[in-house]
C-alpha cells in the first residue's frame, strides 16, 4: 500500500482490504499515543534508577547493601530507589 497509495488494487488488495488495514493501522498509531500519554510525564525517575542501578553494581567503596537487580525492578515499579534495600555500606 505504501508503494501505491490510492491504489491498492496495485498490490492485491480489494478497496473494503485496504480500508480495513488503514484502519487498524490508524487505530495502533491512536493506542500508542494514549500509551505515550500515560507515562510520566517527569521521565526522570526511569534515568535515576539506571544511575543508582550502576552505583550499586560498579561502586568498590563503599560497597552497596542489597541486591542491586532487585532494587532496579522495584524502583521501576515505584520510581524511587528503594534506599531502605539497597544502600551503600557504611564505613
Amino acid at each position: 500500500m505504501e508503494a501505491h497509495p490510492g491504489n491498492p488494487a496495485a498490490c492485491g488488495l480489494t478497496d473494503a482490504e485496504a480500508a480495513a488495514l488503514l484502519g487498524a493501522a490508524a487505530a495502533g498509531a491512536a493506542v500508542g499515543a494514549t500509551v505515550k500519554g500515560l507515562d510520566d510525564p517527569n521521565e526522570g525517575w526511569r534515568q535515576h534508577c539506571i544511575d543508582r542501578y550502576v552505583q550499586c553494581k560498579d561502586s568498590k567503596k563503599p560497597r552497596w547493601l542489597g541486591d542491586c537487580y532487585a532494587c532496579l525492578r522495584n524502583c521501576e515499579g515505584q520510581k524511587q530507589w528503594p534506599f531502605d534495600l539497597c544502600r551503600p555500606r557504611r564505613a
